[in-house]
């Protein structure tokens, strides 16, 4: 077990935690205790009872339980008027439902349990015990390999590490039993789930979880076998507890068996698709591997294997010759997918066709901040464009209109039932706001494969804050966001609940946007938003250039698949480099100074690398342009506040100069970028102080 620190639950000083590797399968005791952390505070402690195997040193906890805190599930201090309060909620929100958590020991005697998530139910719940842990790797929608099972099963025969199964979810401690994988439903004889497992032993050796990811061995290097999860089996399936947050299955240990039924040896060669009687294999051609039957090593299928199948298949009547036209066509369709730069090259087109003057900058400032952050938000006075600029993205990715939801921001919205809707509970119905976002949320998740796009349009006309707030929280999360509609414990209690599911699940296939203009009659946002958010401010082209926009049509695009997009991101690493570390480092340094309540947190940093590793090659946006821009819009968003609060930040000298400690911190790094943007705000925002002795 890893150990570090952390400000955990009912103390004010930090102290050692131990968390273990893994997620265990609980459910929530009834009952909470009243907790003082500090004078005035009033927290909750609760229990969770664990119901699959722990890792070593938690033996005990069997006893005890998990000790968890309400302020530590979303609540806060203060949250409820007494224990009666606080413990209605948790019966209503936990209640009825499993939960998975991370193990921890405090002090080394405390059972204490660390992210803790709502998994969801199963018919028997309330009867089944002993839950054993399974792999689960990818979903129907989104099957691993892009469902080629057979480079699955390659992969554990080569001893190749399974991606998506990481020390979060596994502890080395327990033996996988089987391991399970998505895949296509190939014409009904495999799939939509494989079960793989040792032929004769019980498990898979325990250590599974290393470099690079998961690997199942067979003890002794026995045989392995595979067959497909019998959904049909009724009493089987409503056992299974198939976990929402994590790729794992949870069973009852005396159904385990059932999935063993009717295994077979896996083919010398690998192939489960011509074992399984498939007679044409998708994935077929000059990247499929198959496993040598005699030293297991990979081998590449020739160009004379690929002719011979073809010829076989051809001569059976499988499928018909092409003559040298049809080739041609193939051929053409065959060519490389779009690359960023040809999508780049559409959105300037598309600029072009609108009649509005985008700076080329901006345009790709915009979609990088789309690539890299959850929520992009466009700002400056009204007029400049900033929802034509959203509109003609989704016109460059070739979207259809019910992909794309504008939602008017109404001063009367307080919370997100103003934006979702909310449930009935006379009638026993949900009901949807009219402002469609939950359909949309709904059409998303079940169309993992097709781009959305939402714009939240003059988005700080009321609290962001208050009706943002879920999705706040929700999209900051790197794995499985979900957006909740209601408790899920009521889901078959309302008549609509199959058309509206408690949860929702938030892919990358949704783009998140808002605009905002910033006057007398707008809030302005708090760094709860802005440390989430890319705020771009607009550059206003000049009014004489309008003339040189000629009449052009419309191109009608074809639609780019989620995939697509998604092969345009990078998501993983920090992307600073050393250097650009510390000039945040010497930015903060110069907040803390000065006595300013604000600064650089570490999701900023991470969020800055990312768009930085997200800047197109070839492109003449340079990393130091890019680097200028997040200064810009990730930390000098922030700087606000009254001359006496910003004097030592930022200032004008006699002569008209800008002074401060922020000018002085971008001209000691200037060799990483000119800071032509940032100096430009910082100049702003002096001029502002000396005129009205404030900034906003």
């Amino acid at each position: 077990m890893g150990s570090y620190n952390s400000n955990y639950g009912n103390s004010d000083s930090f102290f050692a935690l131990r968390q273990a590797d893994g997620k265990v399968l609980g459910r929530v005791r009834p009952g909470v205790k009243l907790s003082t952390p500090q004078p005035g505070m009033k927290d909750y402690r609760f229990f969770v009872d664990a119901l699959s195997p722990l890792p070593k040193g938690f033996e005990d906890s069997e006893k005890h339980g998990f000790t968890g805190f309400m302020s530590r599930i979303g609540c806060g201090y203060n949250a409820f008027a007494n224990e009666a309060d606080a413990l209605h909620y948790l019966e209503t929100v936990f209640g009825d439902a499993f939960v998975t958590f991370t193990p921890a020991i405090r002090n080394n005697k405390f059972f204490v349990l660390d992210d803790m998530q709502l998994e969801g139910t199963t018919a028997f719940m309330d009867v089944d015990h002993n839950f054993y842990p399974i792999p689960a790797f990818g979903t129907v929608d989104q099957p691993p390999f892009g469902g080629d099972i057979n480079k699955f099963c390659s992969h554990i025969l080569t001893g190749k590490p399974l991606p998506g199964l990481s020390k979060k979810y596994w502890n080395n401690d327990v033996q996988p039993r089987v391991i399970v994988a998505a895949t296509k439903n190939f014409e009904g004889r495999l799939g939509p789930w494989v079960v793989f497992a040792p032929l004769y032993d019980d498990a898979f050796d325990s250590t599974v979880i290393g470099e690079g990811g998961a690997y199942f061995h067979v003890k002794n290097k026995g045989p392995l076998g595979y067959g497909v999860v019998d959904f049909k089996n009724s009493e089987l399936f409503s056992h299974i507890l198939r976990c929402t947050h994590s790729p794992l299955w949870f069973v009852p240990q005396e159904f385990i068996p059932d999935f063993r039924l009717n295994l077979k040896p896996v083919p010398a060669d690998g192939d489960l698709l011509a074992d399984s009687g498939v007679l044409v294999n998708p994935f077929a051609g000059e990247d499929s591997v198959a496993i040598d039957s005699d030293d297991h090593t990979e081998r590449l299928y020739t160009e004379e294997d690929v002719e011979r199948i073809i010829h076989s298949l051809t001569s059976k009547g499988e499928i018909k010759p092409v003559d040298d036209e049809e080739e041609e066509i193939l051929s053409e369709e065959k060519e490389k997918p779009m690359e960023e730069v040809d999508f780049l090259g559409r959105l300037l087109e598309e600029a072009d066709c609108s009649g509005l003057l985008y700076e080329k900058e901006d345009l790709i400032n915009f979609h990088i901040s789309l690539k890299s952050s959850r929520l992009t938000i466009l700002a400056g006075m009204s007029g400049t464009g900033k929802s034509g600029l959203v509109r003609l993205y989704g016109r460059a990715l070739g979207l259809p209109e019910d992909h794309v939801r504008f939602l008017a921001v109404r001063p009367s919205w307080m919370d997100d039932g103003d934006i979702l809707g909310y449930v009935d509970m006379k009638n026993m119905v949900y009901r949807s706001a009219d402002t469609g976002l939950a359909e949309l949320l709904i059409d998303a998740a079940r169309h993992p494969e097709d781009m959305f796009l939402i714009c939240f349009d003059e988005m700080n006309l009321a609290r962001a804050e208050h009706y943002f707030a879920q999705f706040i929280s929700v999209l900051e999360k790197e794995e499985n966001p979900v957006i909740r509609l209601y408790n899920p414990a009521l889901r078959s209690k309302l008549y609509n609940g199959d058309a509206y599911p408690a949860e929702i699940p938030i892919g990358r296939n949704v783009l998140f946007t808002g605009t905002v203009n910033v006057d007398e009659s707008t809030y302005h946002f708090s760094d709860k938003i802005l440390d989430r958010a890319n705020v771009i401010t607009l550059h206003q082209g000049r009014f004489h250039d309008l003339l040189s926009l000629g009449k052009k049509e419309k191109t009608e695009w074809p639609e780019m698949p989620a995939s697509l997009f998604e092969s345009f991101c990078v998501h993983e690493g920090l992307g600073l480099k050393e250097e650009e570390l510390d000039l945040l480092d010497a930015l903060n340094d110069a907040f803390h100074k000065s006595g300013m309540q604000c600064g650089i947190g570490f999701r900023i940093a991470c969020q800055m690398g990312r768009y930085l590793e997200n800047i197109p090659q070839g492109l003449s946006f340079t990393r130091e342009e890019g680097l200028d821009a997040q200064v810009v819009q990730r930390i000098l968003t922030k700087l606000r506040g009254s001359a006496q609060q910003l004097a030592a930040l930022v200032s004008t000298s006699d002569k008209g100069e800008l002074t401060g400690s922020l000018p002085e911190v971008l001209e000691r790094f200037s060799r990483l970028s000119s800071f032509t943007g940032a100096r430009k705000v910082l100049e702003e925002k002096a001029r502002e102080l000396k005129l009205y002795d404030y900034t906003i």
